[in-house]
């Protein structure tokens, strides 16, 4: 990790722009809930709030052309620089007034619209920045400084916080974090993009998104795309039921130490998916992921009546099991696709998941007031990510992927590809 540090001068840049950005992004995301609710006490606003904050994701797919045929550091200053403006707008005018949750709503709306460009930017920028076998050690760096700052970070809310309901100062700390990534943008090279044969002028909209779909649906990258989306389904019914299930055993203050934990263990797999990736093939890696992780996940339902501690250390490793295979997944859509369809991919799988985790919140409300026994839902999930390892080694297309350094990208050239088809 210290080499990639020591030799690229560009990911040194990239890697302080992506731990200011996360945490700018992070504060809203996390915080612009808990600010609705603490203006208006309103249940309603809240939910609008929550809606306007996720929805947009939905239509992610329809970014990627836009990303992959524009040049990626333009993009992240802009979206930057915007998303600096609304929480200055926030953090600095008085949202006491019945028009201010209105003017809340617009901002988050705004905001969302360019978080919707900014992120799938700065994935599609990487592969031009790195080498291609120091993508996944680039992928690990940043997710350690980044959780790092993060904890950090959600230390010193923990703090404000406890001194009153003082949203202002919080929103304030990310337009500073969104200033400080703007500023770093400022520095960053875009990459170089090959010329088009003939001087043609860039491909139509439309047909750049129909070539992103047919890559996505002729490659080994859908089977991944199908495992996740099933596993972000059945982890959303989880999550929305896991608040009331921790705080029936160990209390909301129990409840609050097991979200720091599950960060650890975020920072705890950016360390171990580097060396792991570099020793193992992608399919057996995956089907031990998902073993340990099933498995634990029945273990924690068994443990934690008996000891809240120990249900504590198999939260850390499942968190660091599942984020390794996170780290993982999303290094093979910056791997495999062509440069100049890395955004269109990550774009795609992104409305994929909005999808996902929009039925899985749904269908977890209903199923938790329903099931005689929430545990019997942490249960189901265990199990289906253990079905999912069993997945990974069934499929050919998987189980034949070599370990990171033998992957080799598809057709470095999409664009002559899409010419020749619209030909």
């Amino acid at each position: 990790m210290g080499a990639l540090l020591k030799t690229s001068g560009q990911f040194r840049i990239f890697l302080v722009y992506q731990i200011f950005s996360t945490l700018g992004n992070g504060i809203f995301s996390i915080f612009m809930l808990l600010s609705v609710h603490l203006l208006y006490r309103n249940a309603l606003y809240t939910g609008i709030a929550g809606f306007l904050m996720s929805a947009p994701r939905i239509f992610s797919f329809m970014v990627g052309p836009v990303v992959d045929r524009s040049k990626k550091v333009t993009i992240m200053r802009l979206t930057t620089l915007l998303e600096f403006g609304v929480l200055a707008l926030l953090a600095f005018t008085p949202l006491l007034e019945s028009i201010g949750v209105l003017f809340m709503f617009a901002t988050i709306t705004v905001f969302s619209f360019a978080a919707m460009f900014e992120s799938p930017a700065g994935r599609a920028l990487l592969p031009h920045i790195v080498k291609e076998e120091e993508i996944l050690t680039a992928n690990s760096l940043i997710n350690i400084a980044a959780t790092t700052a993060g904890i950090l970070l959600a230390i010193l809310i923990f703090v404000i916080l406890g001194q009153g309901d003082n949203f202002q100062l919080i929103l304030g700390l990310s337009t500073g974090f969104l200033a400080g990534a703007f500023l770093f943008s400022l520095f960053l090279r875009d990459p170089k993009h090959k010329a088009e044969p003939g001087g043609k002028a860039t491909h139509s909209y439309l047909a750049d998104l129909m070539a992103g779909m047919k890559f996505l649906r002729g490659n080994v990258l859908l089977f991944f795309l199908i495992a996740s989306v099933t596993l972000v389904f059945i982890g959303q019914i989880a999550y929305v039921n896991r608040p009331a299930f921790i705080e029936y055993h160990a209390g909301a203050q129990g409840y609050i130490l097991f979200v720091f934990i599950t960060m650890l263990g975020g920072l705890i797999a950016s360390f171990i998916v580097q060396p792991l990736g570099k020793k193992c093939r992608v399919g057996p890696l995956l089907l031990m992921f998902s073993v340990l992780a099933g498995g634990l996940r029945i273990l924690f339902v068994l443990v934690i009546p008996e000891s809240f501690f120990a249900a504590l250390g198999i939260t850390v490793i499942i968190a660091t099991i599942l984020n390794a295979a996170g780290i993982v997944e999303g290094t093979l859509e910056q791997k495999i696709p062509p440069k100049d369809m890395v955004g269109r991919v990550d774009t795609m799988s992104t409305t994929f998941f909005a999808i996902s985790v929009a039925l899985g919140a749904l269908t977890g409300g209903f199923i938790g007031r329903v099931v005689p026994d929430i545990a019997y839902i942490f249960i189901t999930q265990g199990v289906i990510v253990l079905l999912s390892g069993v997945y990974y080694i069934l499929v050919p297309a998987i189980r034949k992927l070599p370990k990171f350094s033998d992957i080799a990208r598809e057709g470095e050239d999409s664009d002559e590809a899409t010419a020749s088809q619209s030909q």
